[in-house]
């Protein structure tokens, strides 16, 4: 557009350039006629000439200015399109600087789209780990309960629990130790304890709870004994001076090999009291084998 501009001037310059040189001639020819009046005679075939060139020149200036005016008229139609074409262009680009600006605003709102869904899948994954770890603590768990119900159900069980020494009265006292045999059983899983004997025999090699409860009514000494393989584990003595019913318990743990027996003595001059209500009492259970 710049070019075209420059174009016009141009011409208009030289239209008026030509137009100017032309006037020069022509006040050049008036004055050489006016110096030269007396000798119009001598040289009258000479101006006929000039004056016959002359207007042979001047429509030829005519047809160029024309041809100037036409050019111009032609460059001012052609500016004329490329200040539309300018225009549509300036109004294109506006409306592409409004799309690229919403592509923009799009593309931050996508980032913080993508930067929310980003957190979230951390959050996800952080409670996928922890679900993840929580499925291996519960299939530890399980296994553990499944080890220890496997265990519970190989282990073997032992519980005894016996009374009745004779359901009489008094026993006792005698000059020599007496074994203790309590003929009523109430409980014998596994079977160790022998009702005929009194003793318990442990079945497998392991750690025992051992325990007894004894009685006495009258005035007198009472006292009780519990042994292992014929080594006494405890006694336990007692005067009652007020002839009522007293008692004594006492409890041990016992680690005892396969074969090895457990059972209750009365010692020689003491005494014990027995009736139908269970009140002396010899117990034991596996705690667990080793």
């Amino acid at each position: 557009m710049r070019g075209a501009v420059a174009l016009l001037v141009l011409l208009f310059c030289l239209s008026g350039a030509w137009t100017q040189e032309e006037s020069g001639r022509v006040r050049e020819s008036d004055i050489t006629q006016q110096g030269h009046s007396a000798g119009r005679e001598s040289r009258g075939s000479e101006a006929t000439e000039v004056t016959g060139e002359r207007a042979t020149m001047q429509p030829d200036i005519w047809d160029e200015m024309k041809g100037l005016r036409d050019m111009v008229m032609e460059q001012r139609e052609k500016l004329r399109t490329m200040e539309g074409r300018v225009t549509a262009c300036e109004g294109e680009v506006e409306t592409q600087k409004n799309t690229v600006m919403d592509l923009r605003i799009q593309l931050m709102v996508t980032k913080a789209k993508v930067a929310e869904l980003e957190k979230d899948n951390a959050g996800n994954i952080a409670l996928e780990a922890r679900l993840s770890a929580s499925e291996r603590e519960l299939t530890t768990t399980r296994n553990d309960v499944e080890e220890l119900k496997r265990q519970s159900t190989d282990r073997p069980k032992v519980a005894f629990s016996a009374a009745g020494l004779n359901d009489k009265g008094p026993i006792g006292p005698f000059n020599t130790d007496a074994n203790l045999v309590y003929t009523r059983v109430i409980t014998n899983i596994g079977k160790a304890y022998s009702p005929i004997t009194g003793a318990f025999t442990a079945p497998v090699r392991g750690v025992y709870y051992i325990r007894f409860t004894a009685a006495q009514h009258g005035l007198g000494y009472m006292g009780i004994s519990m042994l292992k393989n014929g080594q006494a584990t405890m006694s336990n003595y007692h005067y009652n001076s007020h002839g009522y019913w007293i008692h004594l318990s006492n409890g041990v743990i016992l680690e005892l090999e396969e074969g090895d027996v457990v059972y209750m003595r009365l010692p020689a001059s003491f005494r014990l009291y027995d009736n139908s209500y269970n009140q002396n009492i010899f117990s034991g259970f596996l705690l667990f084998t080793v």
